[in-house]
């Protein structure tokens, strides 16, 4: 009978208690009840004659790996540590395969060479796309932060901004308000209420509580004198005009001529137009 001692790989190299493990054995072996064995591939071989407490084999394979090369496949799972011996394995009366010891290791072993470390905790895994996520959102907070950092510095200048929209849409609805009462007026005393009320917003000044003769002296207070000449020749005719509905006011009998009224207004409009007319720094 021939005796085979095959070399043999223990795969993984370190197997514990309740691990599954394969002992990999590969011999050269001219021998024909190993064709016969091989003759359709792997051959599966009777393992119930091993009973020990020690170790349990799962499955017994004979694959042929080429010309009168083979391979032997014992899958098995140990039940102790230290050194395991597997009987030896005879087929078919003419042959018998050798094992060498294996060794089985043991968590709390104080051999060096057993010896393992459990490994680090692995970092979590991202499901598919997260990442992108995460850096767009991380690009996102960025972006974020710069945009506040900037508005902080220029604070100012958004104020700014901000104040001068709303001046010029409370100065737009300033002027709309007094052409369309200018429009209705009758009486002197509505034009001049009208008139001052859209001067004392436009201008910032209390105009209303300005009597005639008080008006110019006003306009160059509110204005500072930075507004061109045009638009101080229209409030000087604003002014001409308080003077003429003065006199209406406060006169016995007083009253517009027939169609003054109408040119008044006329007037009035137009003034209103050059003061409000853009490119120049408001007061």
């Amino acid at each position: 009978m021939q005796i085979i001692l095959p070399q043999q790989i223990l795969v993984p190299k370190k197997v514990y208690i309740g691990d599954t493990a394969e002992l990999r054995c590969t011999f050269n072996s001219p021998e024909p009840v190993l064709k016969t064995l091989t003759a359709n591939g792997a051959a599966e071989l009777a393992h119930n004659f091993y009973n020990t407490e020690d170790f349990e084999i799962k499955e017994i394979k004979l694959l042929p790996a080429g010309v009168d090369f083979y391979q032997l496949s014992v899958t098995f799972v140990p039940w102790k540590t230290g050194s395991i011996q597997f009987d030896p394995l005879v087929l078919e009366d003419s042959l018998t395969i050798e094992f060498q010891p294996v060794q089985i290791v043991s968590l709390i072993s104080t051999d060096a060479a057993n010896t393992t470390t459990l490994h680090d905790t692995a970092a979590p895994l991202l499901l598919p796309g997260t990442a992108y996520k995460l850096y767009g959102t991380l690009a996102a907070s960025v972006l974020l932060l710069i945009i506040i950092i900037r508005l902080i510095v220029k604070r100012k200048n958004i104020l700014f901004y901000i104040n001068q929209r709303r001046l010029l849409r409370k100065y737009k609805k300033n002027r709309k308000l007094a052409v369309k009462l200018l429009r209705q007026s009758e009486t002197a005393e509505q034009i001049q209420k009208i008139m001052r009320h859209y001067l004392e917003v436009r201008f910032d000044y209390p105009f209303t509580r300005s009597v005639t003769s008080e008006m110019m002296k006003g306009w160059q207070e509110a204005t500072g004198g930075l507004l061109s000449d045009e638009k101080t020749e229209a409030f000087g005719e604003i002014v001409s005009s308080f003077i003429r509905t003065d006199f209406i006011r406060y006169s016995k009998g007083g009253k517009f001529k027939d169609g003054e009224l109408e040119e008044l207004v006329k007037s009035l409009l137009a003034q209103i137009d050059i003061l409000e007319k853009e490119g120049e720094a408001n007061a």
